[in-house]
């Protein structure tokens, strides 16, 4: 099932481990902030990403409060993304999409207010 994928995923972000976290996703994904322009393409992209918010935060916590997959196996969730940015902690609602091919995250699309996140 892919809501497990998605779940160790989730957890993943916990370890602030930037190639556990890689290890979801397959070599042509596409990671989507959708306040944020462009879209990461491909796993360099997203790795780049990961690593500047990861080296960027203290703590990760996702908090997830509702879990759904799809008869096609698509998951999405909603959630509370807890960001320690040392010593200032953001809460952050967001809704997320999770695409997969082959046991593996291929298209990841998270909704957010960004103002929210800035403030």
């Amino acid at each position: 099932m892919n809501s497990n994928i998605t779940t160790a995923f989730i957890d993943a972000w916990e370890t602030l481990d930037v190639d556990a976290i890689m290890d979801f996703f397959t070599e042509d994904a596409i990671y989507t902030n959708i306040p944020m322009d462009p879209p990461n393409n491909g796993k360099a992209e997203i790795r780049a990403f990961i690593e500047g918010f990861v080296g960027s935060a203290s703590e990760i916590e996702f908090i997830v409060h509702h879990q759904i997959e799809s008869a096609d196996g698509i998951v999405m969730n909603e959630r509370t993304d807890r960001i320690n940015f040392n010593g200032k902690v953001v809460n952050l609602p967001v809704m997320g999409i999770f695409e997969f091919r082959d046991g593996k995250i291929c298209a990841w699309r998270d909704y957010f207010d960004m103002a929210m996140f800035a403030g």
